[in-house]
């Protein structure tokens, strides 16, 4: 008798032993930090409200029109003037000045595109019918340079009208100089009369 009860009290010491042993490495195992792995931040689209084109006529220092488009939350588009006036055979410098209008004060968001202009490609599609053809001017640090928009040349040919469409491309380590990789950071549509 004495013998199975001192076999029994073996045994509940190994079993309390073993629950001990148990508990404290959960304990230690869950004390651990995690483990040290890198994680690189994706590059975000940045946040735009509006987009401001700012012409020079070349030869004419009084011709500076200015069209900007507005796009806040899900009101409707504002573009004002409703229309971009230019002068038929003309050469136009253009500047692009990009806003986010929900911030105070308001932030000018394309001085932070400027710096990020390797990974950035802005595109100018005029319609069919619209006698404008663009030419981007200045170029980004990559090797070798690749265009990217900011500033640009438009020059008009005969009278016309229609619409000139500004993308800006986001493309982190996909750059290439076209439009096709990344994603869209905005697209806008812009009225145009050129007479």
């Amino acid at each position: 008798m004495i013998q199975i009860k001192s076999i029994k009290l073996k045994i509940m010491y190994k079993f309390k032993k073993a629950i001990l042993f148990g508990f404290t490495a959960l304990t230690i195992a869950s004390c651990k930090p995690p483990n040290p792995s890198v994680v690189v931040a994706p590059i975000s689209n940045e946040f735009l409200t509006t987009t401001i084109l700012n012409l020079q006529n070349i030869n004419d220092a009084a011709d500076k029109p200015t069209i900007s488009y507005k796009l806040i939350g899900s009101n409707p588009a504002v573009v004002t003037p409703d229309t971009l006036r230019l002068k038929k055979n003309a050469v136009y410098n253009c500047t692009i000045v990009i806003l986010d209008e929900t911030k105070t004060p308001v932030d000018t968001v394309s001085k932070v595109i400027a710096e990020r202009e390797n990974i950035h490609l802005f595109v100018f599609r005029p319609s069919i019918n619209l006698t404008l053809t663009d030419s981007i001017t200045d170029h980004d640090t990559n090797v070798p340079p690749l265009p990217f928009g900011l500033q640009s040349q438009m020059k008009t040919g005969t009278p016309s009208s229609g619409i000139l469409e500004v993308i800006l491309r986001h493309q982190p380590n996909v750059k290439n100089g076209t439009y096709a990789p990344g994603s869209t950071d905005l697209d806008v549509f812009y009225p145009v009369s050129i007479k």
